[in-house]
């Protein structure tokens, strides 16, 4: 027999094949993406937890630097001290100024030592010999003038030496003498000694530290010193560091390169320590984790998805020749499919167990068509033996009455024997085909009462082929053997006529049975007979409704439904 698959069970194979290959590769793709986030987010924490700990790395070493420039400065206003302390016990100028000279030998940094009054005159400069002119001193008058008034040291901003015209920065330092005057020793410190402070702590080499003063000027850089120091820095800067002693931010360098700056205040001076590396530093291994992290992340998802289509194709495979082993187990007898390519002991374990169900399903079914193929002929047999018995009787009987009524009965079991014939020769069983059924059978009741009558009756048919079950083939049987006697009866007196058969399906799951004659018609008084109170009850069984018709003959119309699928072939 050969084997055929129904659409809905093929579209349902395929729809299995697709929910098994997006669901597997949902389930892996969903598991992935989310260890790639928890990958990726780890990462990021990683690393941002590096900067913080780069730029807290960075703050200490600016406070470091911050210190060691208040050691410089401490060490610078020391030396000014022990000048100052000559001019308490009240030396000349000129010994004050061979004082102020050795000191000064031994600080290399410093431009020139000299010592002022209130007023601005200068009374020696270790710049020029004792009783030379004075060269034009910086104009330091304004923090003079506060040194003496208020007795405290103080360190300026950024000047520039006239005489050499270096920049420079002074250390001032209030002194009183014996006869309670009071003057200011100044030291003049080249920018450079700064620079060198700032050098001599190895700098990473693309970082930048720098010694800005109050007024945020650049007093002291280690990168292209020679092109900003002098020059102030930019805005974002200046708001940073006046804004808190200490702290970080992020902007723009002078040349342009975005920084991650590091600050702290000197405390002796108020200039400000900057330490800064660009930007990038900070971003770029962050970046580059995530773009390698993310690559690599696709790489296994890709690696991943296609392993997984690859099994689940072959998982769908299987399951696809399950489905069809399973649709293959609905029809009795089928031969089932080859066995699916199963790698996994579950699948084959299920498929051997549905090739044996199925075996043993076969025998069952072949038992079973076996005994109703023998109960069928066996059936057909008995009621061929009651037809020859009636014949007999109906021959030897005497009575046209009785003969007549053993002649219905006789097609009446002609109707149920044909039945059982037909049943018996049928592929499917417990159904027949209804055209070939009705054709048969009227033809043999028109031949049985035609035989009888003097001009003879013609039969016709025009039937489709429509499949019905037992009870529904009996009960149209015995309305077409019904009706075919009648018209036998009394639709032809001293005439020859035609009987006819119409069986169609209009539409699927409907059928349209049409019995006539054309004799003369259905006479009045025989509307409430007996024998169309059986055709109506045996309509009835089949879910139809008489519709009786009499011009130019008899006939009658029956329309029923029946399974869609076993409705035509």
């Amino acid at each position: 027999m050969s084997l055929i698959f129904s659409p809905d069970s093929l579209f349902g194979a395929r729809s299995t094949q697709r929910n098994i290959s997006s669901h597997l590769l949902g389930i892996v793709v969903t598991a992935l993406v989310s260890m790639a986030l928890i990958a990726v987010g780890l990462v990021t924490y990683t690393l941002s937890r590096q900067r913080d700990f780069a730029e807290a790395e960075m703050s200490v070493t600016a406070r470091a630097l911050s210190v060691a420039l208040d050691q410089q400065l401490l060490v610078t206003r020391a030396a000014l001290e022990s000048i100052g302390a000559a001019v308490t016990e009240g030396g000349d100028p000129e010994q004050l100024r061979r004082i102020a000279r050795t000191v000064q030998a031994m600080h290399p940094n410093w431009s020139a030592v000299s010592l002022r009054d209130a007023g601005g005159t200068t009374l020696f400069s270790t710049a020029v010999p004792y009783g030379a002119p004075a060269p034009e001193p910086t104009d330091v008058s304004t923090q003079i003038a506060e040194v003496i008034g208020s007795g405290h040291p103080q360190v300026t901003g950024l000047m520039y030496d006239p005489v050499s015209n270096t920049p420079v920065a002074a250390v001032l330092v209030p002194v009183q003498a014996r006869d309670g005057r009071r003057f200011a020793l100044v030291a003049e410190v080249a920018a450079s000694k700064w620079e060198d402070l700032l050098r001599n702590q190895q700098i990473p080499a693309g970082w930048v530290a720098g010694i800005v003063d109050r007024t945020g000027i650049v007093i002291a850089r280690t990168r292209a010193s020679e092109q900003y120091v002098g020059r102030p820095v930019r805005d974002w800067m200046r708001e940073a560091i006046q804004s808190a002693p200490e702290g970080r931010a992020e902007g723009p360098a002078l040349e342009g390169e975005i920084l991650s700056l590091a600050f702290s205040r000197s405390t002796v001076s108020g200039w400000t320590v900057t330490f800064a590396a660009p930007a990038a530093f900070f971003q770029e291994p962050l970046r580059r984790s995530l773009w390698t992290s993310m690559a690599i992340c696709g790489l296994a998802l890709g690696a991943a998805s296609l392993l997984v289509l690859h099994y689940a194709r072959r998982l769908s495979r299987s399951v696809v020749g399950l489905a069809r082993m399973a649709d293959a187990m609905q029809t009795p007898g089928a031969t089932l499919p080859p066995p699916p390519p199963a790698d996994m002991e579950e699948l084959t374990s299920v498929y051997d167990s549905m090739r044996q169900a199925t075996d043993q399903l076969r025998k069952a079914e072949e038992q079973r068509m076996t005994s109703m193929r023998e109960l069928q002929h066996r059936v057909k047999n008995d009621l061929q033996a009651i037809m020859a018995l009636l014949a007999l009787e109906s021959r030897q009987s005497r009575s046209d009455e009785t003969q007549r009524i053993l002649k219905e009965l006789e097609g009446r079991i002609e109707a149920l024997r044909l039945v059982h014939s037909r049943l018996y020769e049928a592929k499917l069983i417990g159904r027949i085909e209804l055209g070939g059924y009705l054709r048969e059978l009227c033809g043999n009741s028109v031949a049985l009462y035609g035989r009888g009558h003097a001009a003879g009756i013609r039969f016709e048919a025009a039937v489709g082929e429509v499949h019905v079950d037992h009870d529904t083939a009996v009960s149209l049987g015995l309305i077409a053997n019904e009706f075919i006697t009648n018209s036998a009866k009394h639709a032809f007196p001293g005439r020859a006529g035609t009987i006819s058969l119409d069986l169609a399906v209009p539409e699927p799951g409907k059928v349209r049975l049409r019995l006539s004659d054309d004799g003369v018609g259905l006479p009045p008084n025989r509307t409430r007979s007996s024998g169309m109170r059986l055709i109506s009850m045996l309509a009835g069984q089949v879910g139809a409704t008489p519709d009786w018709g009499a011009e130019a003959g008899t006939s009658l119309r029956l329309s029923f439904r029946v399974e869609e699928e076993r409705a035509a072939a």
